[in-house]
């Protein structure tokens, strides 16, 4: 009875976010079994036709709705919605093993569920670090594939194991934002100094030449434009809308702004350093937690908090680098992911106005 109620709330959903013309039709008497197919072929549909296989992790103690919204920021569905449906259509939901599988942008939904009931592909010390992880969730899901423990790891990453020989970045309290997001095979008998160390040499490699580059000309330190590039990591779905993001911000810093960015606040409720089993970022933000005292809630503090909130991507501290020449100062979430974005306060609340009016 569950499963069916939980099926008939996303298949609503699913009509809202399509639209009246399939309610009517819905109305009009066709089956709610038509209906189903007819909204799985609506939103079933590979995001692109790019045959190259990308890497994808299910982390431990994520939910089925969890793994669509990372699927959805990895590119690799259009609709978490169709994604949620079919979970439930397959009754899935409780077998989405934690690990690393090899998907691609033109599978259907189907089909990388299909992925999923067959199981990761890797069981070894090979490692997949999606981009926007806490390090405190690199950590679980390191312990998670048997590579070193959490604890261990997290003290490496605080700069509180002796053994690690290498110097924390400058005006950095951790190595936070500085754990490269890649696929990574850690060797024999890892050790949290080794893995820290494959972390911050594959950021040097690949992030390094941008930060050298940009850094001062943004008048920016090489940190604080890591910094910067972890909120846009955190805030951004679509890939082409990073240079966007990364202009409301760098227009708000300008003007003196609060950022007011809510993945900021998201980081501050949850300590450096805490293990959550239940998730790292809440959906859902109060009016109390808006207005606490941290130096990372952006809507109480004016610039930029004093570390990243996350780790973020070379794209990512690309837009951080090289922010669009825009002139917005606002971005809400629409329902697919993607942002409207305004110049002036009024016209945020027309897009706030409409996002709301078409979220059902």
């Amino acid at each position: 009875m569950k499963r069916l109620l939980a099926l008939l709330v996303i298949v609503f959903i699913a009509l809202a976010a399509i639209g009246g013309s399939m309610i009517g039709s819905a109305l009009r008497g066709d089956s709610v079994a038509r209906l189903v197919e007819s909204i799985r072929g609506f939103d079933d549909r590979p995001p692109s036709d790019d045959p190259v296989q990308v890497p994808f992790v299910i982390r431990p103690g994520t939910t089925a709705a969890g793994v669509g919204q990372d699927l959805l920021r990895a590119g690799l569905i259009r609709s978490t919605t169709a994604f949620r449906l079919e979970v439930e259509l397959r009754d899935v939901g409780s077998h989405l093993a934690v690990g690393e599988y090899s998907l691609r942008r033109n599978m259907t939904v189907g089909q990388i569920l299909d992925v999923f009931k067959a199981g990761p592909s890797t069981r070894g010390p090979l490692a997949t670090i999606p981009e926007g992880w806490r390090a405190e969730e690199i950590a679980q899901y390191l312990d998670a594939r048997g590579i070193v423990s959490a604890s261990a790891f997290l003290d490496a990453v605080a700069g509180r194991d002796p053994d690690v020989d290498v110097d924390l970045p400058a005006n950095a309290t951790t190595f936070e934002g500085y754990l490269f997001p890649d696929t990574y095979d850690f060797g024999r008998d890892p050790t949290p100094e080794s893995v820290l160390n494959t972390f911050l040499s594959d950021f040097r490699r690949r992030a390094g030449p941008t930060l050298a580059a940009r850094s001062a000309d943004r008048g920016l330190t090489p940190h604080q434009l890591v910094t910067l590039a972890s909120i846009i990591e955190r805030e951004a779905t679509e890939a082409d809308e990073r240079p966007s993001i990364a202009a409301v911000f760098e227009n708000r810093l300008v003007r003196g702004m609060p950022l007011q960015a809510d993945p900021t606040v998201q980081y501050a409720l949850i300590p450096f350093g805490t293990l959550a089993p239940n998730g790292f970022w809440p959906t859902t933000l109060r009016l109390q937690d808006l207005q606490m005292s941290s130096p990372y809630n952006t809507y109480v503090v004016r610039g930029l908090p004093p570390a990243p909130i996350c780790n973020p991507g070379l794209a990512s501290i690309e837009a951080a680098a090289n922010p669009a020449d825009e002139p917005w100062l606002y971005f809400v979430a629409k329902g697919d992911g993607s942002h409207l974005f305004a110049r002036t306060l009024d016209e945020h609340n027309t897009n706030v106005a409409r996002v709301r009016a078409s979220t059902p």
